[in-house]
């Protein structure tokens, strides 16, 4: 599915590309050196609308960073057996940074909701070029990553109070 043909100058640029990946809370440690150098290491997707990036359950692959265009997130019912839209993305977002960590299968399905400028890190590659840049780098991108999963779990509690506030106020209301 890579595709190099039609993917527009700016994206090949390596400084924008530095500047697209600082973007990405968790690069943020990075020096700008580095983020161009690991842009060199990824790769262009052009995806044209109703084109799945990556799919529930298959093999992880890597980081997706959208350059252009729109995609949609989907999850499936388990009950039901049909798609939830969960999310729709658009240029700068990105989805599969789990993947930089392990190798479990995606854990919803992204679709192309227009044709798709996509650049993408493979894991593999991602792994390879913080191992060749020492503990200095691995160490900032792994607190990097501690931060932003402590700030996932605060939301995520919080999330969840609220949840559980509103079930037990609607619960009340109703047996009065």
């Amino acid at each position: 599915m890579s595709i190099e043909t039609g993917v527009k100058d700016q994206f090949k640029d390596p400084e924008w590309g530095a500047k697209t990946l600082g973007q990405v809370s968790l690069f943020k440690n990075f020096t700008h050196q580095e983020l161009k150098e690991l842009y060199l290491q990824g790769r262009f997707e052009v995806l044209k609308p109703q084109v799945a990036a990556v799919i529930e359950g298959e093999p992880t692959r890597g980081l997706y960073i959208i350059l252009e265009g729109t995609l949609s997130v989907f999850k499936t019912d388990p009950e039901k057996g049909s798609f939830s839209r969960l999310a729709v993305l658009e240029s700068g977002s990105h989805f599969g940074e789990m993947s930089l960590f392990d190798a479990s299968p995606r854990s919803a399905t992204v679709t192309a909701e227009s044709t798709c400028q996509c650049f993408v890190l493979e894991a593999r590659i991602f792994t390879a070029f913080l191992e060749s840049r020492g503990d200095n780098l691995q160490l900032r991108f792994y607190k990097t990553c501690a931060e932003e999963l402590v700030d996932r779990f605060r939301k995520l509690n919080n999330d969840y109070i609220n949840s559980q506030s509103m079930l037990w106020r609607y619960a009340f209301r109703e047996s009065n």
